[in-house]
């Protein structure tokens, strides 16, 4: 069984290398992965560390894609035209995986206990920069910074499913159902995968051991990144939605107020504790989402 590992770049020489770095010491023989860099028309030395990355490791079997069209589900898909293996696994350029990466996904697809999994995903640890997470974070949000710990046992995801920088399909997935969602530039592509996948009754198995450290930038702490980052969260609900029926957009409509209602009774439990900032977040977020999905122009 091959495995295809999609990294899709665009203006990230600082992390890129390091990402990269950790895919060479991989400890599965180089001849059963693949690794497919797709540039998505960087302004910076992009093209120029991918090459020498090729050069450097004539070991490895390297992909390199130039996409000019704009925004990650281009460059996504772009890569799955590309890959050639059974699985394809998709690593943000900030990404750093584990030495045990491909062989643990290997290892799962091809036991015959889960051949009825279509997808796997795993651990996302946030990797600060000053090495401690905001004291305004909690589990309600955490997305925010691609957080996943379901705990330490295989199981099924339900409610959640695996964050862009570390989750993988068999690939027959996107043959028979088509790609990422190309209208969803910025944020949400995956959610949309995730969702057409599950409305098909296909599953989707967490791997505990199966760990990314994703970095996270110091201005994605910062507050105004937070709230545009919200707004982009529901705007990309709506532009999900924007074909389907009325009661789908009513129902998560009623989905997002609730989940605001929720919000400010939590917020009143932090607050009590003294978690005044968590508090808060949690509320401007929630908040933001449901102003998001009313943006009808590009945030």
């Amino acid at each position: 069984m091959k495995i295809s590992i999609i990294i899709c770049t665009f203006n990230r020489v600082l992390y890129l290398p390091k990402c990269l770095e950790h895919l060479k010491n991989q400890t599965e023989n180089p001849s059963n992965f693949e690794i497919i860099l797709v540039n998505n028309n960087s302004s910076d030395n992009t093209a120029e560390i991918c090459q020498e990355y090729i050069n450097n490791n004539p070991q490895l079997s390297i992909v390199y894609i130039l996409e000019t069209r704009p925004g990650l589900s281009f460059a996504r898909n772009k890569g799955i035209e590309a890959a050639s293996g059974d699985i394809i696994c998709f690593i943000d350029d900030d990404g750093f995986a584990i030495p045990e990466y491909v062989t643990i996904i290997k290892q799962y697809a091809e036991d015959t206990r889960y051949a009825d999994i279509i997808s796997f995903g795993g651990k996302v640890n946030p990797y600060y920069n000053h090495g401690k997470e905001p004291n305004w974070l909690s589990k309600y949000i955490d997305g925010l910074v691609s957080k996943v710990d379901l705990g330490n046992k295989v199981k099924l995801f339900t409610k959640k499913y695996p964050a862009g920088c570390n989750m993988a399909f068999r690939k027959e997935f996107f043959e028979n159902y088509g790609g990422f969602n190309e209208d969803l530039h910025t944020r949400g592509d995956d959610k949309f995968v995730f969702d057409k996948l599950k409305k098909a009754g296909l599953k989707i198995l967490y791997i505990p051991t199966l760990k990314v450290d994703h970095f996270i930038d110091d201005y994605r702490l910062e507050k105004g990144f937070v709230v545009r980052l919200s707004k982009i969260i529901g705007q990309s609900e709506a532009i999900r939605l924007k074909n389907a029926n009325f009661s789908e957009r009513l129902i998560k409509l009623i989905e997002y107020n609730l989940k605001l209602a929720a919000a400010f009774i939590i917020g009143i439990v932090f607050s009590f504790s003294g978690q005044f900032s968590k508090a808060y977040y949690l509320l401007l977020v929630r908040w933001n989402v449901l102003v998001g999905f009313f943006i009808k122009n590009k945030i």
